[in-house]
């Protein structure tokens, strides 16, 4: 147990490290955040959004952002060629924790960012808080997830960037309506208790997907 841990460590330790040196990451989702946010404020400017609206508009802000820095975390392992090595040093499940666990303070960071952002610039209201926070609980645990699954089965195929995108559609089209139906609600929608239970929706497809994340990227990673 103990070295498990440790190579999930220093699996979680390199991803940081890599980060704090490139911040490709943060840069690239932040930018295009960033971007989109800036131009759903000038699209809205005189506009009231409704809350259905904004939770559209937040969740494609969100999930895009998700898709384009999330999945390198295992596909950069192949264009560096690490990848070998890595295989060397840590079993495959203390890879995809490690891997994961960074994805989720990633899309936790960027979310809380967009979030600042979207209620600064697109003028939304906060309709209720609880529901809010349990959102965007479940939206970073499911894309987080979901995302780093997807970009794990297909580290080491030749097209990785569109078998990624064709992997994760399956898997975020569900989490799409979820995520929608739980922040309109979060954004003044009366029907609370549908939208709690679309967030407690997010969680559990977020920690499904983590908790078999593991198994099924080992299948592929020693292969």
């Amino acid at each position: 147990m103990n070295s498990w841990l440790s190579e999930v460590g220093a699996v979680f330790r390199k991803e940081i490290l890599s980060e704090l040196r490139s911040k490709s990451g943060l840069i690239t989702s932040g930018l295009f955040g960033i971007v989109s946010v800036v131009a759903i404020a000038f699209a809205t400017w005189s506009v009231k959004i409704t809350p259905t609206v904004g939770a559209g508009l937040f969740w494609i802000t969100l999930l895009f952002s998700s898709m384009i820095s999330l999945p390198r975390a295992f596909t950069i392992e192949e264009e560096l060629g690490t990848g070998d090595l890595l295989r060397l040093m840590a079993r495959p499940h203390a890879v995809f924790w490690g891997k994961v666990l960074f994805n989720l303070i990633l899309i936790a960071v960027t979310a809380v960012v967009l979030g600042t952002l979207f209620f600064l610039f697109a003028q939304i209201h906060v309709g209720s808080i609880p529901v809010l926070v349990l959102s965007l609980l479940g939206a970073c645990l499911s894309l987080g997830g979901g995302v780093t699954l997807s970009g794990a089965l297909v580290a080491q195929a030749a097209n990785r960037g569109a078998l990624s995108a064709a992997i994760a559609l399956p898997l975020l089209l569900p989490l799409t309506a979820l995520g929608v139906a739980a922040l309109k609600v979060a954004f003044g929608d009366p029907a609370v208790t549908a939208g709690t239970q679309a967030a407690v929706g997010l969680v559990c497809y977020g920690v499904v997907s983590v908790a078999i994340g593991p198994y099924l990227f080992a299948l592929v990673w020693k292969s």
